[in-house]
This record gives structure tokens, sequence and C-alpha cells, in this order.
């Protein structure tokens, strides 16, 4: 995405306000957006020469200074070689546990999926959101149904390469299903990626779920793994 820059956070610009912020923010480092293919060299996700020790698998990690836990659904454990971790901003990508270890005798999930999460300091402009929560959701809908918020989505931040094949409310989330086909996604991914944006201890976090082009995800499917993701970091961050 253009406001991303060689992987640092950058503010949006001052003309964009309101949700137009939080998401052009978030998808800095979504699933699909975050990392180019020669970047994720090193994740043993992508890489057959690569593993992570199974002694070394984490299934929760703490970001943005300890103030938010991020887990994964059961079988998922965080890809501590691709995380990022800084104030401005945390990635926390995961993967099933066995493929992170190569070690068959791993925890793995039912249906494996490349999982992400990233969280943000929400910034200035959202403050200019509506403060009911049915307000901020047709906020969120109305900007992510513009061209300014495919642009937004998309990983070169034209909107003519996003499709937003779906668009739900459920969790206290704002789910979407969209398909970017914007170049520098890797070979190993599929164009289709479900996202969720909520609000979690004055963060923004965006979970996101993008199948493997090689092993076949239903749209049902795919939601039900992103509504899991999402439970989990809520659940994580509980009490």
């Amino acid at each position: 995405m253009g406001i991303c820059l060689s992987g640092r956070f950058r503010r949006a610009r001052p003309l964009v306000g309101g949700f137009a912020a939080v998401v052009v923010l978030a998808g800095c480092f979504g699933a699909d957006a975050a990392k180019t293919p020669k970047e994720l060299e090193k994740s043993p996700l992508f890489s057959a020469g690569r593993a992570t020790p199974s002694v070394d698998l984490l299934q929760k990690v703490s970001v943005m200074a300890g103030t938010v836990d991020i887990a994964g659904p059961k079988g998922f454990c965080i890809d501590r070689t691709t995380l990022q971790d800084a104030d401005s901003g945390a990635y926390v990508p995961l993967g099933a546990c066995a493929a992170l270890s190569k070690n068959p005798a791993d925890p793995s999930p039912a249906k494996p999926a490349f999982l992400a999460a990233s969280v943000l300091p929400l910034p200035i402009e959202a403050t200019g959101l509506p403060t009911d929560p049915a307000g901020r959701m047709a906020a969120a809908r109305a900007f992510l149904e513009s061209d300014a918020g495919l642009a937004a989505l998309s990983r070169s931040g034209a909107a003519s390469t996003v499709t937003l094949v779906e668009i739900k409310e459920a969790d206290d989330s704002l789910h979407i299903l969209i398909k970017d086909t914007s170049a520098g996604l890797p070979d190993a991914l599929s164009e289709a990626t479900w996202r969720s944006f909520f609000e979690l201890k004055g963060m923004l976090v965006t979970a996101s779920v993008t199948a493997f082009a090689d092993q076949k995800l239903d749209r049902r499917s795919a939601f039900k793994i992103l509504r899991a993701f999402v439970a989990a970091i809520r659940s994580a961050n509980a009490g």
C-alpha cells in the first residue's frame, strides 16, 4: 500500500478522516499487504528449508509494550520470524504450529490458513467517528464501499484492483471479504482475504485470514476461522 514505507508505520494524510484514517493505517500491516515475497522467505510457512524448533513455538504473544495480547485459534502458533512490534504498531503473523516447526507431532488446525493481526494506536482522526456503535458501523461500511475505501485496502493503492466480495457485522466487529489482484502477493497465498476490524484497549486491531493457493478453503470455512481468531484475541485480553 502506498502509505507503507520500508516496513515502518506512517500517519495517514491529514485529509483522511474518521474511519478512512483507521482503515488506511490498518491496511499497512494487513495479512495480504504486510510483506513482500522476498521478506517472507525467512518464514517457515513459506520456506521449506526453515523451521521453528518445537520448544520455541508460541500460541500467544504480547505486543505494544504489553498492551494487547495476540493469540490464534486452536492449532495456530505465532510466526516469530516475521513478527514486528514497535511503539507505532505491531504485526503478528500466525500459521499452523506443525507447519512452522516442520514437526507433524505439533498441533495443527483442521483447515490450514495464513493468519495475521495488526495492532495500531487509534489515530487522532478516529475521534471524529460517531460515538454510538451503529453509527460507527455505518460510517465504516460507507467508507469501505467507496473508491477511497477500496484503494485503502489495495496493496497497490488502486481501487481497481480490489473487489469487495462481502461485508458483515458480527461480534462487535466489521468483517469484510476482499479480492485484491495487485502484484506483490506471495505465490503461495490466495488473492482473497477475510478481515475483521475492531477496537481493543484503545487500539485498532485488524485480524485477517488468507487461504493458501494450493489448499482449498471455502468462504464459509475461512469466515469461521476468522471469527475464531477474533474470539481468541478477545479472550486473550479479557479480564
